[in-house]
């Protein structure tokens, strides 16, 4: 169990945003929620990235088919969470090498390069497991040791 110093700053990936937006899982929704409310009362500084925006934006309308519009909202409101780090900057080499050494999608490679150190990834994209040195955990393990 990780201590509730070790997860005050997350960096929220993309499969946590999409089952928040789609709801197509419950009880994935509700640790969503959850967590969301955890960040809202600045007990978690959250961090997410562009890329994260990008594959929002692309999940939601091509395979959800949620109307551009209705995204455009769901990124808004990302971005109008409490004390949210927007990281823009990504490291192509080392992302290369994420993916020559672990064949995960390119763009979680890309993802892992944005991770600030001291930062926690929060997914419920299983490739991630692949980088043991990631350490990567669930919105439900998050809320189990806050």
């Amino acid at each position: 169990m990780q201590k509730k110093e070790d997860i005050n700053k997350l960096f929220i990936d993309t499969s946590v945003f999409i089952r928040f937006f789609t709801k197509d899982d419950q009880e994935k929704y509700d640790d969503c929620v959850k967590l969301f409310e955890l960040i809202e009362k600045g007990t978690i500084r959250p961090y997410t990235s562009n890329i994260v925006l990008l594959e929002i934006f692309f999940v939601l309308t091509s395979l959800y088919k949620f109307e551009k519009l209705q995204v455009r909202k769901s990124l808004g409101i990302v971005l109008q969470m409490r004390n949210l780090t927007l990281i823009e900057k990504t490291n192509t080499p080392s992302a290369l090498r994420y993916f020559d050494k672990y064949r995960i999608k390119y763009t979680d490679c890309l993802i892992v390069t944005q991770i600030p150190k001291g930062t926690r990834l929060i997914t419920y994209d299983a490739e991630f497991s692949k980088i043991k040195s990631l350490h990567a955990l669930t919105p439900t393990e998050v809320l189990s040791a806050a």
